[in-house]
């Protein structure tokens, strides 16, 4: 497991790569910054926020074991945008249910995901089989 030496956000000053998405952080934007050891390494962690946000919320559903990868990530969001997300999508092929499919040819749709995490916590509850539980996706519970 990673051991994260240190922490903060930043404003980029140049373009740089999403480590959790791949994806391009711009000019401006505030992203994530870790600098960080594993297995004697050191290297530099940059993300997106919204990135961090849906890497901790879906750390169990993902269930890393050695710190997430861009990888299980990837399908980590994959997944859950298929369970969670995907259903209730326009531009989703709901034809074949069974391997639901983008319209638009997207891998996943993290604002989507993003949006679904701030309204919805991610729970593992049993079945009615001692051995199994499976993921549900239930409302935040408002507190007054």
């Amino acid at each position: 497991m990673p051991e994260i030496l240190q922490s903060k956000n930043r404003k980029a000053r140049k373009t740089h790569i999403c480590s959790y998405c791949n994806g391009v952080i711009e000019k401006d934007e505030e992203y994530r910054w870790a600098k960080a050891v594993h297995d004697g390494e050191l290297y530099e962690w940059k993300n997106h926020i919204d990135c961090g946000f849906v890497a901790s919320e879906l750390w169990q559903f993902i269930d890393p074991d050695e710190g997430m990868t861009e990888e299980d990530f990837t399908e980590g969001c994959r997944e859950f945008c298929n369970t969670f997300c995907c259903p209730e999508c326009q531009k989703c092929n709901k034809d074949e249910f069974d391997d639901l499919e983008c319209n638009d040819n997207l891998t996943y749709c993290l604002d989507k995901i993003v949006d679904k995490l701030k309204t919805h916590d991610l729970k593992k509850v049993k079945t009615n089989r001692d051995w199994m539980s499976k993921w549900t996706c239930v409302p935040k519970e408002v507190s007054q």
